[in-house]
């Protein structure tokens, strides 16, 4: 009963934690120098894009 109850707040808080650490990344690239920061951009956008694409499968049942 716990583990179910838990469960939907770890997701939520992983999200958190994810988003708070590609900012971090960001900004660490950005003092590297503009062509660091925008490439970090780029994989981060990917990143994002790929972990929404895979919870959007999973969520979706996983049958394409």
């Amino acid at each position: 009963m716990i583990k179910r109850l838990l469960a939907p707040i770890w997701r939520f808080f992983d999200v958190i934690f994810f988003t708070i650490s590609m900012v971090f990344i960001n900004i660490f690239a950005f003092y590297w120098g503009n062509r660091w920061g925008f490439l970090s951009l780029a994989i981060t956008s990917f990143l994002v894009a790929r972990a929404s694409e895979i919870l959007a499968y999973q969520m979706k049942g996983g049958d394409d």
